[in-house]
This record gives C-alpha cells, sequence and structure tokens, in this order.
C-alpha cells in the first residue's frame, strides 16, 4: 500500500468520525411549515415558507417568499392573512430571515381590511437548524415576540 493511499484512508476515516457538529450543517433549502407559539395578546403566526438558494460572498444567502395566517382568540382581530418576501442568511446553524410585506389578502373581521397593509409588520426569524435537516427552532420577532418552531416539508433540489 501506498503511503499517499495510508494518508487518504487516515484523512477518510477522520472525517467519517468526526461528530455532526463538527460537519456543515444542512442548508436550509426547501419549503417549510412553521408555527409560533402564542404571542402576548393570544395570537399565533403559522404557515409556510419557501427558501431558494441566491447567490453570496461570505454566508450561505437565499430568497424566499411565504404566506402566513395571524390567528387570534381574543380581542377584535380574528385573522389576518399575508403574502411575504424575505431574504434569509445562514452561518453556520444559524439562519436569519428579514421579511418584507407584499399584501394583505384577507382580514377578519373585513371592517378592518383598510389601512391593515400599514398596520402589519413583517414578521422576522432567528433560528437554527438541527444536525438532521428537518428542524428549525428559535424566535420570531414582529410586533411581539414567540419562540417558533419549523419543519421541513420538502426539499429543493437543484
Amino acid at each position: 500500500m501506498s503511503l499517499r493511499l495510508v494518508f487518504a484512508s487516515a484523512a477518510l476515516l477522520a472525517a467519517l468520525a468526526l461528530p455532526a457538529s463538527a460537519q456543515s450543517p444542512p442548508s436550509a433549502t426547501g419549503v417549510w411549515n412553521f408555527a409560533t407559539a402564542e404571542l402576548n395578546d393570544s395570537c399565533t403566526i403559522s404557515g409556510e415558507m419557501t427558501l431558494k438558494s441566491a447567490p453570496a460572498k461570505t454566508a450561505k444567502a437565499f430568497s424566499c417568499s411565504f404566506k402566513a395566517v395571524q390567528s387570534c382568540k381574543g380581542g377584535v382581530i380574528r385573522t389576518i392573512h399575508t403574502q411575504q418576501s424575505c431574504i434569509a442568511t445562514q452561518t453556520g446553524a444559524q439562519v436569519v430571515i428579514t421579511s418584507k410585506l407584499e399584501k394583505v389578502e384577507s382580514v377578519d373581521p373585513p371592517a378592518l381590511m383598510a389601512g391593515m397593509d400599514k398596520r402589519y409588520a413583517p414578521d422576522n426569524f432567528d433560528v437554527t437548524i438541527n444536525t438532521a435537516g428537518d428542524e428549525m427552532t428559535g424566535k420570531f420577532e414582529s410586533m411581539g415576540r414567540a419562540p417558533v418552531k419549523f419543519q421541513r416539508k420538502q426539499e429543493l433540489v437543484s
């Protein structure tokens, strides 16, 4: 056995022996379902988000879009349906998602629809992807804050 083959075999074995935390985290590219815990106003935010790769120099970057539903148990507003666009960056296992409200699709009760596009704050997220790549957990931040959990629905293959 040549010395080169011995070193190559040793390097391969060392790489395979690395703990999952030392290996590169999975990419956040894909389709995700998400839901927050209850916010202070007895509302939750849930929806489906698609993250697609975008070119970047220092971190993994994504363009993204999602539909979100704010559902409330109390107060005047019952539901708000929105369309949002976003950019996301992934540094290691950390994924930061910054959103822009594109459209408020509907509000229940409908009488509150007028001006809602100016009152609804975009939904932003700071999450960590797990080593299996099937879940992201962290925090939701908008007009309120709450824990959030994303579950992978589908991977996107380039």
